[in-house]
Formats: C-alpha cells, structure tokens, sequence
C-alpha cells in the first residue's frame, strides 16, 4: 500500500498529467530517437565511399543530432518530473570532444602523466594513443602474452610542452611549413632543436622512473625498455607507420632523453609532410609514449592475419628475422617469409627463406650486427612455430572484428609475445580482365615478371625514379613510379605522389608497405635488382595485380583498373568521420539490469538515445501499476480469448466504437493500424498454445524460485498489460508469464517515418534456458530483417523505413513471435531446442528456414 501511496502521490504533486500529453512527449522522444538514429546511419553510409561529404556536412550532422538528444531530454524530464537532469551534463561533455575535433584540436584526456597498461579503460583511448590502447586491450584476451609497460599520456606531453613555453612557437614554425619543401624542412629542423632542447618537468620525470620502477621492481638500472610513439591518430584513422621513431634496448639511465627523442619524432619532415598530403591540423598534433620491458627475442617479425595479396585464400603471411623484429618492419635487409593456413593446425603452406646478413641482438646498444654465418640461409621459423604465431595473431583478429598487422616476437624460452597491433588494409577483390585488354597487354614488352612480392596490389605507371639519395627523393616528381633498392619508411614522404614502387630489398610486412597501403600506391618489393633493370626516364607501367612490369604507358590497363578503385578513406574528413562515430555510434549501454545503466554510464550519443528511450518507457510502465489510474482515465479493458488482462487506451483514433459495451472493448474496435496488425499475429490459433506445458524438475523449480523473485526494469509483476492507441500509434507494454515484451510502433504512409522497436526479456527459468530462447528470438528476428541486439536473456529489434505494407507484416510477424515465444524458457532444455523451434515457427509462417526472407507487401 505504501509504494501505492508514493505513486498515487507522484501523480497528484503537480496539477494532473493529461495522458494525451504523457504520450505526446513519449512519442516526440520515439520521433527524435528515430530521426537522430536515421542521421548516425547516414552519417556511417557515408563510410561507404557512394556519398560526397565536406567538414560542414560533419559540422552540421553532429550539432543535429545533439540537438536531439537536448528535446528528447527535455521531454524525458517532463513525462519523469524531473528525474534526469544530470542528462543534460551527460550530452554536453560527450559533446565537447566532438566539437574539437571538429575544430581539429585535442580533445581534452585528463591530467594523469602516467598509465599502465594493464590499468588502461576504453575512455582512455584518446590519452594514450591508438598503439597504447590496442595494446592494453590486447593484454586482457587468453593466450596472448604482451610485455609488461607504460604510457606517458597525452596530458603529459601537453605539460612538456607548457613548461617549456613551446606551444606558441612550434605553432608558428608549423603555419611556415606547408610553403615549401625548404621551409618544411627549416621548421623541422627548428621544432626538434626546441623539444630536445627543453627540460622535462620535475614532476613528470619523477613519474616516467617510478612506472620504471614498477614494471621492472628487482632490477630497473639494469634493465632495458623498448620506448615507441603512440601518436593521436596512429595506428588508428592514420597509420603513420615507421614515420614516428622508437627506440629498442634503451637503459634505465636513457629513458627520459629518449622520451624527448620520440617527442621530436612527431615533427620530422616525413611525418609532416604526410599528415600535408591528408590535408589534417596541425592543431591536433599530440604524443602519447609507451615504455615496454624488452623481450629477449630469439626471432621476431610481423604477421599479416589475412594475406593481402591473396585475400580471398584462408592464408596468413608472416615476416621474419633472427634477432629483434626491426629489422623486418624497417625493410632494410632480407627476411624469410610464411604464408600459413588460418585453419587450424595452421599448416605451413609456402615459405621463402632469404639470406640474412644483419640482425639487431637484444640488450645490445649497437645498432646492426652480423649474423653467424651458420644462421644466414637458415629458415628463422618451423612450421610448428609458424603455426603458433598464427594461431596467436588469429586470437588478436577475432578480438577485433577485422584483419590485423601484428608485430611480434618469440624469446629463447619459445614463449610468443605480441609487441604492436594495427589495423591491416586490404585491397579489393580482382577484376575480370575482358579478351581485348588481355590482347593490348600481349602487345607490350614485359621487363619484369614474377619477381619480388606484391606488398599491395593495384595498377600505376609513369616514368621511372630511381631514388639513390636523399636528394634525388627531394627532387622526386609527382607521378612517377618510384625505384629503390630498400624499401625504407624513408621513402614516405614520396609515396603520396608515386604511382607506383618497385625496390631490390624489402618485406610486405615492412612499415614503408603499411604506408604504401594506405595511400593505396601499387608497391613490389624484394625483386632483387629494379635499380638494375629500370632507369630514371623510362616509361613504365606496374601491373601490381598481375605482378609483371611493362615498357610504356598502358592507358587502356588504367583506365580499366581505375573503375575499380576508389581513394575516398584517404582524405581527412573520411578519417575525421570515423573519428567521430567512434564518440557517436557505438551501443556500450546495452543491459537495463546492469549497475551501470545510467547516466554515467553513457560513453556515446547513441548510449544517451538508448538510456533516454529505456527510461522513458520505464516511466509508462508504471502508469500501469495503479487499474484505478488507467480505468479512470478512459481506459478499456480488451475482451478476447487470450489471457491478457489487457488495459487499451485510446490517445486519438485508436478505437472505435463497435462493440464497446461497459468499459469492454472486443478486437474488432481497434482501429490503430499497428494495433491492429500485431494483434491479428497474436490472436493467430496456431500459435497461442492454451495448454499447459510440461516441465522438467529443473524447469519447474526454476520457475518456483523466479516465481518469488522477479522484477525486471522497474515492473513490478501486479497491476495490469497496458496499450496505448493512437490511429498510426501503439505502445504496448505486456507481461506473460513471467517474461516482459515491449513494442513501440509508428505506421504512415511515408516510409521514412514507419518505426519498429520490440524488447523482450525475462522468463521463469534459469539464465540458460532464457538464453536459449532469445537466441531463438534473435535469429528469427534476423531471418525477418530486423536489427537485433541481444545478451543473456535481453532482446532488443528494430526496424525502420519500411513501407506501410511491410510494416504491417512485420507487426503481424512479431505478434506471432510474443504468442509462440509465450512460456517457450521451459522448453528448452538443450541447444538443439533452439534450430528445433525455428524450423517450427517458420513452418507455421510458410517462411523457408534455409532460404532468403522476402517481405510480403499486404493487399491493402
């Protein structure tokens, strides 16, 4: 009685709420949800490449959609009284980092210096760099071993360059830069004498030596560090792959000199001169550093997980090399090369040993050494290694959801280590060459074929360069195709405006092929004598697809070859779009029942949506939890066969008037349109069972102690099923059994405002009975075209734009699926259980299980 009181009392603080107005604003949040839902999905079609988009399209879309975050807020607190004002604080700091971006600055990270990897959070990726954060996510997943580390954040840096008052100088040594290569090169030069110059703050380098201390406690003056760059953007939006300097077996005695080295790292020629090209500010140019414990390598190197030469194929490529993995990244020395099954046991399928001359020996302060010369022609890896490397790498692949450029090493007890993870660029499928082209191309001379390995495939020509200096890349014309004998991340600051890249050494796994990826530049390396062959002049045209080089200029290969590519995620607002999705799109808010729904739990503008439509909903539900309230207000009950208990309330042409006889409405009343569909599903015969369901000792115990326990989301199990009505509107909150279904729908005759939202949830057996059946559900909804998110026992569907038509189907579907899903927990005892009933339910739907769904549009 007393909880009846508060709410009864809750109700009575203010003058009442009419509950046309209560729905009003709960269907003007389902509006604003639908429409700022619409504006996250165009903005992640523009990722697509179809689309043209400026830096004002970002601007606006963004401002849009947290505007209507700030109405639907503001109608949350109206249908709440006022429960959710720290709602407002919640949009306005996600927003913050948004709008720097936009403005091309540092989004703020914190003022901590200092964070161990195994301490780093996923709202700490901006303050220590896309390289760090991989890492430290890395270090979390089962069978993969990183070496222990830290990172000096981005706050850190901020304060280095604060206290050594270089924030205004360096930005107008950078506002000079983008005249010429010569002015490019006096900043340069400038920048990095001002940062190795400047003093590390007191308080700054007491933390760099303590997280020494800390990650290696027994020893820290003997050990030794691997100190890396873990730029903003790199490894992420932009790779800037070897461009950044790192620094391996650095003592204890060197870390804090060595910390201003990767500082001025930041400011080369190279790496300004890329981040020109993509046309990105300067203004947010920032340095994470991440110190590692060495690793004691006995053989390291790089692991494609998917072969970008033969994407298609189930083929991972690994490079390798005695010693520490540098050798291998910075290509400036033969490497053996794998190429490993990604099925398991990972047979070896083609492997390449070269002779290697030099090696980088840990724990030693010179730069190269020879390689024993019983070690030379000697494969670096067995199979079986090659198969444990893999295997690893595939654990790093399956974490994140896309193909990986992993570094690794293994140490001289044979363990694995995992040293560096990027993303891997892969290029598109091959195209059909057509008989004419293939004609054209047998007329042309052929200077080389099947030599070297494609790093990344693609067609380019041009007239040759041969780079043999640092002057001549100077010198080096836009447009032409690029020979070298190593293939050195030197080279970047030309790859932009190469063609293509052919060198004599060099691995596909190096960092100058990352970089070559990336700007998509067709590159063969390892041919063994392209500065033989070729010279400065001649025209030439690299067929990268085919691996064969022609004499002259093929436009008939290029003009093929150029319908089937696209450049688009290399200009900065494709990268600055991704950029901000990653504030915008991603649901991290995803179970009611966690401690952290809330408020501060939002991490994303779409976290707010969700939290706003949840607590919304919630807010209506309870408006059920008092009969008197609802009755009182022109609430009907529905009399029908079905055991509902169902409370219709009419907002606007909802019902009519057949049948309506003392406060009892029969089906034949509803008008609502979406009503009206899901109701001719529910009411289906073949799939409301009425009889009782048999249940095993575990399913009916189950069900007893659920019995006393359940109360999901803020319903409570007393009160009545409640629907709200309006003529193109339903909101139907249900409880059977002991499992809770929600559905929202909007119906008309614009597909763009037609809207779906089902969530169900609950039940009254165990968690992995419930499971099953949302399993069930989520693959039902699926097969039918809806977008579902499911854990545990939570299922969440959508579905939008579709055609008045569909969406009646889709509603009749759903009021099916609620009726045949009805006490369905007791039933499945056994993962079986969940192909068993989908086979049923599509029976009793005439849907072929096997086959593709295609939507019935209704006669009207």
């Amino acid at each position: 009685m007393a909880d009846l009181f508060r709410k009864r009392r809750f109700w009575r603080k203010h003058p009442p709420i009419s509950l046309n107005d209560l729905f009003a604003r709960f269907q003007q949040i389902l509006k604003d949800n639908n429409a700022a839902m619409q504006m996250i999905a165009d903005m992640e079609d523009k990722l697509c490449g179809d689309f043209v988009f400026d830096r004002k399209y970002l601007e606006d879309i963004v401002k849009d959609i947290e505007d209507m975050l700030l109405h639907s807020a503001v109608n949350l607190n109206f249908i709440s009284d006022n429960k959710f004002l720290d709602i407002y604080h919640v949009i306005e700091d996600i927003g913050k980092p948004l709008q720097l971006e936009l403005a091309g600055q540092i989004p703020s990270t914190g003022y901590q210096n200092i964070r161990l990897l195994t301490e780093i959070k996923q709202a700490m990726a901006d303050s220590v760099g896309n390289k760090a954060y991989n890492l430290s996510r890395i270090s979390h997943l089962p069978g993969a071993d990183v070496p222990q580390g830290f990172v000096v954040t981005i706050a850190g840096f901020s304060k280095y360059l604060a206290y050594n008052n270089l924030f205004e100088k360096i930005d107008a040594l950078l506002a000079t830069a983008r005249k010429d290569d010569a002015a490019l090169e006096s900043a340069v030069h400038a920048i990095r004498l001002l940062i190795l110059g400047g003093d590390i703050p007191p308080e700054l380098r007491r933390d760099i030596l303590k997280a020494a201390e800390t990650i290696c406690p027994e020893a820290p003056e003997t050990a030794h560090f691997s100190v890396r760059s873990s730029a903003v953007g790199e490894d992420g939006e932009m790779s800037y792959a070897g461009l950044h300097d790192s620094f391996l077996n650095v003592p204890f005695r060197d870390l804090l000199s060595t910390y201003k080295k990767v500082l001025a790292s930041m400011y080369n020629a190279e790496s300004l001169a890329y981040r020109f090209h993509l046309q990105a500010p300067v203004s947010d140019i920032a340095m994470a550093v991440l110190y590692q414990k060495m690793v004691s390598s006995r053989v390291a190197g790089v692991a494609y997980t998917i072969d970008p030469n033969t994407p298609d194929e189930e083929i991972s490529l690994l490079g390798a090399s005695w010693g520490l993995g540098k050798v291998v990244v910075e290509g400036r020395a033969a490497v053996d090369s794998f190429r490993v099954s990604r099925t398991p046991p990972h047979a070896l399928i083609e492997s390449r040993v070269s002779e290697k001359e030099w090696m980088i020996t840990p724990f030693e302060t010179s730069e190269h050494e020879a390689v024993p010369q019983e070690m030379r022609s000697r494969s670096s890896l067995t199979a079986s290694e090659a198969a444990t490397i893999v295997e690893g790498a595939l654990v790093v692949e399956r974490f994140f959801k896309r193909p990986m450029d992993i570094e690794w090493a293994v140490d001289k007890n044979n363990r694995l280590w995992i040293l560096q993870a990027r993303p891997l660029e892969i290029p598109r499928k091959r195209s059909f060459r057509p008989p004419e082209l293939k004609t054209r191309l047998a007329q042309h001379r052929v200077l080389m074929e099947n030599r070297g390995v494609i790093a990344y495939r693609g067609v380019g020509a041009g007239v040759v360069w041969v780079a043999e200096d640092d002057d001549s890349l100077n010198r080096f014309p836009t447009g032409a195709v690029l020979v070298a004998h190593y293939a050195i991340p030197l080279l970047a600051q030309v790859i932009p405006r190469a063609s293509a890249i052919i060198t004599d050494v060099g691995s596909a796994t190096g960092h100058m092929a990352t970089v070559a990826r990336e700007f998509r530049v067709p590159t063969i390396v390892d041919t063994g004598s392209a500065t033989e062959i070729f010279q400065t002049g001649q025209q030439v045209t690299v067929d990268a697809e085919r691996n064969v080089i022609y004499e002259g200029h093929i436009d008939s290969l290029l003009h093929h070859y150029l319908l089937e590519r696209a450049s688009f995620e290399t200009t900065y607002e494709f990268k600055l779009l991704r950029r901000l999705l990653k504030r915008i799109a991603p649901l991290t808010l995803i179970d009611p029942e966690s401690p952290q729904f809330t408020t501060d739990g939002c991490q994303t503008f779409h976290d707010v949506l969700r939290f706003i439509h949840e607590k919304s909903t919630q807010c209506l539900a309870h408006v059920a939890e008092d009969p008197g309230f609802l009755l009182a207000r022109s609430g009907k009950r529905l009399k029908a066969d079905l055991p509902l208990n169902l409370v219709l309330i009419d907002i606007g042409g909802g019902l009519g008037e057949r049948g309506v006889k003392d406060g009892w409405v029969p089906p034949e009343a509803i008008a609502s349109l979406p009503m009206k569909a899901l109701w001719e599903g529910m009411a289906s015969p073949d799939v409301w069972r009425t009889d009782p369901i048999s249940a095993d000792f575990k399913g009916l115990m189950s069900s007893v102690t659920r019995t006393r326990s359940v109360s999901v989301s803020g319903h409570g199990l007393i009160g009545l099923n409640v629907a709200v009505l309006g003529a193109n509107y339903v909101n139907l909150n249900l409880r059977v059994g002991y499992h809770f279904t929600v559905v929202d729908a909007s119906l008309g005759e614009e597909p763009e405002k037609n809207s779906i939202f089902f969530r169900f949830f609950g039940g009254a057996t165990d968690i992995s009975r419930r499971s099953r059946r949302a399993a069930l559900l989520t693959n039902i909804l699926e097969k039918i075209g809806f977008k579902v998110e499911s854990k545990g026992d939570l299922v969440i569907a959508r579905v939008a734009n579709a055609t008045l038509a569909q969406s009646q189907e889709y509603l009749t579907l759903l009021g099916r699926l609620i009726s045949f899903a009805r006490q369905l927990d007791i039933l499945m005892t056994d993962d079986d259980a969940v192909g068993r009933y989908y086979r049923q339910f599509m029976a009793s739907c005439n849907i072929n299980p096997s086959g593709p769904y295609i939507l019935k549009e209704r006669q009207p």
